[in-house]
């Protein structure tokens, strides 16, 4: 996975200590994932986005458990002047992103619809991305090896789960138990497709 296509700085990784993590989130004296690990103690349930078209991405696949049950389908027409859709096991259309020269999203019910940088906002330092959903505030951290989040709140962040991306290019959505009581499954799911399009999203 490279995080820094979607617009991330990579500049804070040369100031990084031999074998740690560099400190992406400001004050932050330890990044609190580290070495790619999360914190001890995080009970985290697996999502794995299964390619289910021809060109093997995320931009068509499915979305299952750990035991193999689907629990959403992406689904996309084109990425030129097209669309996605994300729908749950139902078929239910759930969220939808429109492919314009900047991307438009909608989660249902959940995140209006808007440009993609307007809810997915990059740091002036570029090092990390804001967003808001469910009443809160988070942060999409990369390091070198995920995509993290975690609260807003700078002095403590709380750790709620990752993107991570193998090298066959296999997708794993990891969430903890908090992220998914906080109805934050969905929205890591189209965060991920936003991230891992392939495009710019600002």
């Amino acid at each position: 996975m490279n995080p820094f296509s979607q617009g991330w700085s990579n500049a804070l990784l040369s100031n990084n200590a031999p074998g740690g993590t560099p400190s992406f989130y400001g004050v932050v004296p330890s990044y609190p994932l580290a070495n790619g690990q999360p914190p001890a103690g995080s009970n985290l349930i697996r999502f794995t986005f299964v390619p289910s078209g021809s060109d093997s991405s995320i931009l068509n696949s499915l979305v299952t458990g750990s035991s193999g049950q689907t629990y959403f389908r992406i689904t996309t027409n084109s990425t030129a002047h097209g669309y996605s859709v994300v729908q749950n096991s139902r078929y239910q259309n759930i969220a939808y992103i429109e492919w314009r020269s900047q991307p438009v999203v909608e989660i249902y019910n959940i995140v209006s619809k808007r440009n993609s940088a307007a809810w997915l906002v990059l740091s002036s330092n570029r090092s990390y991305r804001k967003m808001n959903a469910q009443g809160q505030s988070f942060r999409w951290v990369p390091d070198e090896r995920n995509i993290n989040l975690y609260s807003a709140d700078p002095s403590n962040p709380q750790f709620f789960g990752g993107i991570s991306q193998a090298q066959d290019g296999g997708t794993t959505l990891n969430l903890t138990d908090e992220a998914l009581q906080l109805g934050m499954l969905e929205i890591s799911v189209v965060s991920a497709l936003l991230f891992l399009c392939g495009r710019r999203i600002d």
